[in-house]
């Protein structure tokens, strides 16, 4: 029979680190959230109360934090309500609601996003992320535009889903935002156009 003491101990044990990693990880997405977007291992373990040791003890370096804190960031944003996706109404209604969503992802997701594009090329699993949130917004492009992409050709289709998800992408947003020095409001504007020409443009009249 276990001794009641010792396995108190343990889990005390466990519960410690698991608090201690968590606060780790949450340090790392606040310095991201900051515009730090490679904080040293010093800063984060100030920011978390621990001592540097203490972040190599619970990852093996700095590229398996950034996943951690990445892991933290898609839970927090799944957490949060967005804009609703509209499968029904006119084609404007659907475009304008898929703008409002697309623009509030990557408004959230802009600080960590920018974080995980230095690591990319070295994380298998930041890699892997990214191509979840593509396959994610394929899925929603075809639930969304259902009725347009429905009458098209097989090529056709994939070829407008490609430049609809390209268009929906945290890349395009941050070239409208960034590098163009757009507002919120008007890189919507612009993003509104462009799926307009894209959807339009393969409705048969």
């Amino acid at each position: 029979m276990e001794d009641p003491v010792e396995v108190n101990t343990t889990d005390g044990r466990h519960a410690r680190s698991d608090r201690t990693r968590a606060a780790v990880a949450a340090a790392m997405l606040d310095c991201f959230l900051e515009g730090i977007l490679r904080p040293s291992a010093e800063e984060v373990a100030g920011r978390a109360g621990v001592s540097r040791r203490a972040v190599f003890r619970h990852f093996e370096n700095m590229e398996a934090l950034q996943e951690e804190a990445s892991r933290l960031q898609i839970e927090r944003i799944l957490r949060e309500p967005f804009p609703p996706l509209l499968e029904e109404g006119s084609l404007d209604q659907r475009i304008d609601a898929m703008v409002a969503h697309s623009a509030h992802r990557n408004e959230v997701i802009t600080p960590v996003r920018r974080a995980a594009l230095l690591a990319e090329p070295f994380s298998d699993v930041i890699r892997e992320r990214h191509a979840w949130l593509r396959r994610l917004v394929r899925k929603q492009i075809r639930s969304v535009f259902g009725p347009e992409l429905g009458t098209m050709p097989d090529p056709e289709r994939r070829e407008r889903i490609a430049q609809l998800r390209s268009l929906l992408s945290f890349s395009y947003w941050e070239a409208l935002r960034r590098h163009e020095g757009l507002s919120r409001k008007a890189a919507g504007r612009v993003l509104m156009d462009n799926l307009r020409a894209v959807l339009k443009s393969g409705v048969k009249s």
